[in-house]
């Protein structure tokens, strides 16, 4: 007679719902045992090692929190450093007078520059001059012995 087919998913079933009956009595009775005496709560080894794991895993992430906090938001795209600079320039030919932009290395002070538009070595240094007389205007400066003086007016301008 051939061997009767066994349903091994029942069997699995019926011993998870004893499993599952077996730990319900257990806890309720540590839950009561617990309420007579709240020192019990520390005392299990579960408890204090869940405890333990929530308590790392939160370090964990507030250090790693903190580290964010410390690198740049650009990181990936860090550019070198500059080494040139954009000077506003006026030519000083009555003729002429543009206004026009150089890039040239930091510290640049070799003006009077050649004009892009009349070509001659007539470009200077400008600034926007606050003075009465000029009003704000982008007008050429000249160094002096005090400092940085405009050319039409006379007066100091920041930058020295």
């Amino acid at each position: 007679m051939p061997m009767p087919s066994r349903d091994k998913w029942a069997e699995w079933r019926e011993l998870a719902a004893q499993f599952r009956e077996q730990t319900r009595v257990q806890f309720n009775e540590w839950v009561f045992a617990c309420r007579d005496e709240p020192a019990l709560i520390w005392q299990t080894p579960l408890v204090r090692y869940i405890t333990y794991g929530a308590g790392g895993l939160l370090s964990i992430l507030a250090l790693r929190f903190a580290m964010l906090l410390f690198v740049p938001t650009n990181a990936g795209e860090i550019a070198p450093r500059a080494v040139t600079a954009h000077f506003d320039v006026v030519c000083t030919d009555s003729d002429c007078g543009r206004y026009f932009k150089i890039e040239r290395k930091f510290r640049f002070d070799d003006f009077p520059v050649r004009c892009f538009f009349c070509k001659k070595e007539t470009g200077h240094l400008a600034t926007h001059c606050t003075s009465d007389r000029c009003g704000g205007r982008i007008t050429p400066t000249v160094k002096t012995d005090t400092g940085v003086v405009c050319r039409v007016c006379r007066e100091p301008v920041g930058g020295g």
